[in-house]
């Protein structure tokens, strides 16, 4: 089988009674490279296929965003059940209970999604090394598979991009087969999720809550919802419009590209073929593409390439020297983790944007880099910032514990896939900003009001 977008970890003895696609960062039954991979060896072996997700303790993830997740799994199930494919939902270590599955199914081959970050990176090499069957990757989160667009480590979108446009038609074009139907049934009993409610429950309880009340609806039929009122109402005049926080014009589709729900390639296929019913939006296609594929895809080449991704040893060197350089610059305000986790800063405008994502699960992009570069400007250490930022974008962002958000954050307060600037207190030559540029920017006054006094 010819699978470009598929890394085999190892080859086993190529016996076996099973196939199991272990699903995590792709949480959808259309559009699913591993899943359609995962099938076609199986019809290939003529044995049963199984989807597996195990429900585990990640980072510091908010109750709330275990409950979207598990409301888009349920879809997922119900989706698989049609096709005679069990879901089974695992909770738990994945280190105890994806071995414990494995010795009693006796599979041939277990199928991952792929994923940049080195709790997952880890997890596959050390099954690689315990287990004698094949295991494989396979990346259906980015359009060009990451170890396709490059090899090594990226200095920035300008060294990427080529590379991403070069391939990026040759992929678009590369649809997964369909899910079909599986011919082999599974020969034991699986429970389904509502069985497991009360483990569910159990699981839910111990997580943390963040108090939101999150707007979005979950699942494949959600973001296909979400995908058709982006192309409909904010297309058009996104390039430019997207700019201003004051105003909706984002696309929305970050929870539901987080969690997997929607894949990147359904979007620019969903956005090019609008182009066929819209005059002048080729600037606006442009700048998604941008945004959703060439930095989304070079976040996931930082953190794969970058273990300390969440530190300051992921900098480049220039940025290591200018912070420890001004480590004890004096800081003219200076803020605990929990005021700023409680917006008691003296600014209104980063008031506002950490309001907005502690009531929303959201931020804007623009006001997110301003709210993590001040995080910096009032902390007593980078080191303190970084962990502040970590912690307040994982647990009230619902598209946290993501290599974009540790790519953005690297990036306001190390210089990742950025250069030096101007030398100034605290910052060093890592770039600023000010609150006067927000003003020269959009309406700031504005979006304090929407925000400020929520």
């Amino acid at each position: 089988m010819n699978f470009n977008r598929e890394k085999t970890h190892k080859r086993g003895s190529g016996n076996g009674e099973s196939v199991i696609y272990v699903m995590s960062r792709d949480q959808r039954v259309s559009s699913n490279h591993g899943l359609s991979y995962a099938q076609q060896l199986a019809i290939e072996k003529k044995v049963p296929l199984a989807v597996v997700f195990v429900l585990t303790k990640k980072g510091f993830r908010a109750r709330e965003h275990y409950r979207f997740m598990l409301d888009g799994l349920r879809g997922v199930e119900s989706q698989l059940a049609a096709l005679n494919i069990p879901f089974m939902l695992l909770i738990g270590k994945p280190s105890e209970v994806l071995p414990n599955l494995v010795f009693h199914s006796k599979p041939s081959a277990v199928v991952f999604d792929f994923s940049p970050l080195k709790g997952p990176q880890k997890f596959i090499e050390s099954m690689s090394h315990t287990l004698n069957i094949d295991i494989h990757e396979v990346d259906s989160h980015n359009i060009v598979p990451i170890w396709e667009a490059s090899d090594k480590l990226e200095y920035g979108a300008r060294t990427i991009r080529p590379k991403i446009h070069k391939k990026l038609s040759e992929y678009m074009d590369d649809m997964p087969m369909q899910v079909k139907r599986h011919p082999y049934a599974w020969p034991g009993t699986v429970l389904p999720m509502d069985s497991l409610s009360a483990h569910i429950d159990s699981f839910i309880s111990s997580i943390h809550s963040n108090g939101q009340n999150i707007s979005f609806s979950s699942g494949e039929i959600a973001a296909e919802k979400a995908l058709q009122e982006f192309t409909t109402n904010r297309l058009k005049g996104y390039a430019e419009l997207r700019n201003y926080p004051e105003r909706n014009h984002t696309s929305d589709l970050s929870p539901y590209l987080h969690y997997g729900q929607i894949s990147s390639q359904r979007v620019v296929n969903a956005i090019q073929a609008a182009m066929l019913g819209m005059q002048d939006i080729q600037h606006d296609v442009d700048a998604l593409i941008e945004e959703m594929v060439v930095r989304k895809e070079l976040s996931d080449n930082y953190c794969l390439f970058t273990p300390s991704y969440t530190s300051i040893l992921g900098a480049p060197s220039w940025a290591v020297a200018t912070l420890n350089k001004h480590r004890t610059d004096v800081r003219e305000y200076e803020y605990t983790k929990e005021e700023f986790e409680r917006s008691m800063t003296h600014d209104t405008a980063w008031n506002a944007a950490q309001n907005q994502l502690v009531k929303s699960g959201k931020m804007h992009g623009y006001m997110r880099m301003y709210w993590a570069k001040k995080v910096l400007e009032w902390s007593r250490t980078p080191e303190e910032a970084l962990a502040t930022l970590i912690y307040l974008n994982d647990f009230y962002s619902i598209d946290g514990g993501d290599p974009n958000g540790y790519t953005g954050i690297m990036w306001s307060v190390c210089g990742v896939h950025d250069r030096p600037w101007g030398e100034r207190s605290v910052y060093g030559t890592i770039r600023s900003m000010v609150y006067g540029g927000l003003k020269r920017k959009f309406d700031v006054s504005l979006y304090e009001k929407q925000w400020v006094a929520r």
